[in-house]
C-alpha cells in the first residue's frame, strides 16, 4: 500500500479538508485533527505499516507535515517477507 495515499484517505475520512489541499508540505496542524484522529491515524499506520509513531514526534516538531509523517513511516516500515 502506498504510504501517501493511505494518509490522503485516513485524513479525507476523518476531516472536511479539500483533497487538492492534501500536499505534502500541508502542516499537520493545518488539518484540523483533534487528539482522536490523531490515535486513529496511528492505529491505521501501526496496522498497515507495521510502524508506530510516537506522539512525541509530533509535540517535538520533528514531524511536522504531511510529507515528515509519510517519509518517517516509510522509513520505518517492516519490510514484507521475500517469496522463496
Amino acid at each position: 500500500m502506498n504510504t501517501a495515499q493511505f494518509l490522503r484517505d485516513a485524513i479525507l475520512e476523518l476531516t472536511d479538508v479539500d483533497e487538492a489541499d492534501l500536499e505534502p508540505e500541508l502542516l499537520l496542524t493545518d488539518i484540523g485533527l483533534d487528539s482522536l484522529d490523531y490515535v486513529e491515524i496511528q492505529v491505521g499506520i501501526k496496522k498497515n505499516f507495521g510502524v508506530s509513531v510516537d506522539p512525541d514526534l509530533f509535540l517535538s516538531g520533528k514531524i511536522k507535515t504531511l510529507g515528515d509523517l509519510s517519509q518517517y513511516i516509510d522509513s520505518h516500515r517492516v519490510a514484507a517477507p521475500v517469496a522463496s
